[in-house]
């Protein structure tokens, strides 16, 4: 057996999506989707309707007055956010308790990665809601290390103290013989997300492998960002500290990013609304 498939043969309970979440994924690509047959999806999971209901009301999306109705919740959020929005439910709720991590930081982190990778993609006129979700997703293999191999979890977040993704998938291998990317592509692929999400979970931390697709070094620039602005970081050092290789297959001006990095700080508010 390969080595992911001795990973998973040790998970004794593998969390399921929602079939709701399930559909959303694959209308991501469609052109045609309209607001009232997605909210027709949205209304038959009690759980997510809710979520919505309680994001719409939040403080981030400044409503003027109650929203108690799906329909005005969707009408106020949007085609798009509501799909994303579906999908973060989802994820988000599928892993309630894990011994030995901060959920809450860890979705905290994956939702200001997604919120950046969209708008990335939205600059680099990419998919921005493939960009969305894959950047919810990146990092969701380390959540099965830590079920199935707690203390190789606990040894690798002792020595990747930093958001360097590349060290982390290096300690993991040496430490465990695989690594989140390949374990987080698994389990993509086994809640029947699209390959091309698939494919920016396994190669997001190695954007720059021949076969990486393009999404990839947006959410691997977009992890970098989310690290330094949900610790406080300056803009100017965030960027200074792009990857050069990374920065470059861009094209992307380092300093010229800074006022543009300022503006994603708001994305750590909406995540916190989120998991609140």
């Amino acid at each position: 057996m390969k080595p992911v498939d001795d990973f998973f043969a040790s998970v004794t309970h593998l969390p399921s999506m929602p079939k709701v979440v399930q559909e959303v994924l694959q209308l991501l690509n469609q052109h045609d989707l309209t607001l009232s047959s997605l909210a027709n999806k949205v209304a038959h999971d009690p759980v997510i309707s809710a979520k919505v209901l309680r994001l719409a009301n939040s403080s981030y999306y400044g409503a003027s007055r109650s929203i108690k109705t799906v329909d005005d919740a969707i009408a106020m959020i949007g085609l798009s956010h509501l799909q994303t929005m579906v999908v973060a439910s989802g994820v988000t709720s599928a892993f309630t308790k894990i011994q030995g991590l901060d959920l809450p930081k860890f979705w905290r982190h994956s939702l200001v990665t997604a919120s950046v990778s969209r708008e990335l993609a939205k600059h680099f006129e990419k998919n921005t809601e493939v960009a969305y979700v894959s950047g919810l997703m990146h990092n969701i293999g380390e959540l099965l290390i830590h079920i199935v191999f707690p203390g190789g979890a606990a040894e690798v977040e002792s020595v990747c103290h930093g958001g360097c993704v590349e060290e982390r998938q290096a300690v993991e291998h040496t430490t465990m013989g695989i690594d989140h990317c390949l374990i987080g592509e698994e389990l993509a692929k086994r809640w029947n997300f699209p390959n091309e999400i698939n494919r920016v979970i396994r190669y997001y931390a190695t954007p720059l492998d021949k076969d990486a697709c393009d999404i990839a070094p947006l959410v691997y620039m977009a992890a970098h960002i989310a690290f330094g602005l949900e610790h406080g970081e300056d803009a100017k050092h965030i960027a200074e500290t792009f990857n050069q290789n990374v920065a470059a297959k861009l094209n992307v001006d380092r300093i010229e990013w800074i006022d543009r990095i300022e503006g994603y700080r708001q994305f750590v508010a909406q995540a916190e609304s989120f998991i609140a």
